[in-house]
């Protein structure tokens, strides 16, 4: 039988010793005094238990609803060699301990959702107003009391391996062998499931360790946006997560990628596939590094680049930058017919390549900042708000933005395309029904 960390009646004597630290970030998302009308997180407002838990919130008067978003810096990448997929099953544990919790969240008029990724656990909540509370308890005692149980673990791990059986669609596999191949054994090459053998292997004892090394109240961020009161919610996250544990967080440290030296074709044939996915790119940089917006600008330059040379009857393609805790990939994909695969992975090939061998010019990264601003005008302020916990970002991190991208100039971005393609070559995934012509 594993030990408890606290016991729920234990969580009232905690709450009692856990006045929390508050800071009002009203004014700014660096935390200093300002008015309400300076920026979008102005009425932003940081709360901190003194376990660790970070509350952040953003009353919105006069919507219907409460989103509450817990994000664990806990993701895929540190799952050890030999035992991916072992985050994901650990989340999936600790759900399967209440087989009911979707029915009772209902009840409630709340909605939850779930994810694990490379670099994060989440867990959301769309509730009311006057059932918040409520829900909120209903997954405080999933998260904040170690309650591994033989048969959750179990149930589990089988609903786990049903899922790696029935397989991903053409371009999840697309995205997982290019994600593979560009990375080997490094963290961003494992699939987040994990195989067959890997799951089969894992055991009870596993998931206890995953659990008391990453689920900490101090590795732990909490997003409420919507109808909030602050005062109240806060009082909730003191009695049902002030007896978190806290602890000492495992930092993302690893040893670099292997370099890829020539560039190299990967084919994977799909003979029941009526159409190819297509992958290519290089690693990228950390999100949060001055180079990532950088990173951004050039994928908008190829965007351009592709749309005017391809014209309209060519097939859609994405540039894509992934923000990640370590370097994360930058790249194209697209979806074509097996007859268009051979000339389009050429000339997707020979646009990535012309970042280093065509200059950029100034009209073109005046229509890349256009695009970049256009972009980011569509998120919210959720959105960042997320990003910022997650990633360990300073918290004025969107409002220095302007000034970074005004000094990006050509040149800069062409030695950082030059630097990016000369440290790794282009890595090319072909999945789908494909033959010896795709190059």
């Amino acid at each position: 039988m594993l030990l408890m960390r606290l016991s729920i009646p234990n969580l009232l004597l905690v709450t009692l010793l856990l006045l929390p630290i508050t800071c009002h970030a009203q004014g700014g998302a660096n935390g200093t005094t300002s008015t309400a009308a300076d920026n979008q997180f102005s009425n932003v407002r940081r709360d901190n238990l003194l376990n660790g838990l970070q509350i952040v919130s953003l009353p919105t008067k006069g919507e219907a609803t409460v989103r509450c978003t817990i994000v664990i810096r806990a993701g895929s990448m540190f799952d050890s060699v030999g035992k991916t997929g072992l985050v994901a099953l650990t989340q999936r544990t600790l759900l399967a301990v209440n087989p009911q919790l979707r029915e009772e969240l209902e009840s409630l008029q709340t909605k939850i959702e779930w994810g694990v990724d490379a670099d994060k656990t989440w867990f959301q909540l769309d509730s009311t107003p006057a059932n918040f509370e409520a829900a909120l308890e209903i997954l405080s005692r999933l998260l904040v009391v170690e309650n591994i149980r033989t048969d959750a673990f179990k149930r589990a791990q089988s609903d786990q391996l049903a899922l790696i059986k029935q397989g991903g669609s053409l371009s999840q596999r697309a995205d997982e062998s290019f994600l593979q191949a560009l990375y080997g054994d490094y963290p961003y090459g494992r699939n987040v499931l994990g195989s067959e053998l890997t799951v089969s292997n894992l055991r009870q004892g596993d998931i206890y360790d995953i659990f008391q090394r990453f689920y900490l109240a101090n590795n732990a961020s909490v997003i409420l946006s919507g109808n909030v009161a602050p005062e109240r919610t806060l009082r909730a996250f003191k009695y049902l997560f002030g007896g978190w544990s806290k602890g000492a967080p495992v930092p993302a440290t690893f040893r670099q990628p292997v370099q890829i030296a020539t560039p190299r074709t990967i084919k994977q044939s799909d003979p029941q596939s009526n159409d190819v996915e297509i992958r290519g790119g290089v690693a990228g940089v950390k999100y949060g590094t001055p180079e990532f917006l950088s990173v951004q600008l050039l994928a908008e330059v190829l965007k351009n680049r592709w749309a005017r040379r391809s014209g309209n009857g060519s097939p859609q393609s994405n540039f894509i930058v992934q923000p990640r805790i370590l370097p994360g990939p930058f790249y194209f994909s697209t979806r074509v017919s097996p007859a268009l695969a051979d000339e389009t992975s050429q000339r997707l090939t020979e646009t990535f390549n012309s970042l280093v061998n065509t200059a950029i010019s100034a009209e073109e990264l005046t229509e890349a900042r256009n695009q970049f601003w256009k972009d980011q005008n569509a998120r919210s302020t959720e959105d960042w708000l997320l990003d910022i916990e997650t990633f360990s970002l300073p918290r004025n991190y969107p409002l220095t933005i302007k000034q970074r991208i005004d000094a990006t100039n050509p040149t800069d971005l062409q030695a950082l395309a030059r630097k990016l393609l000369e440290s790794n070559a282009l890595t090319l995934v072909v999945v789908g029904r494909v033959d010896g012509t795709v190059k």
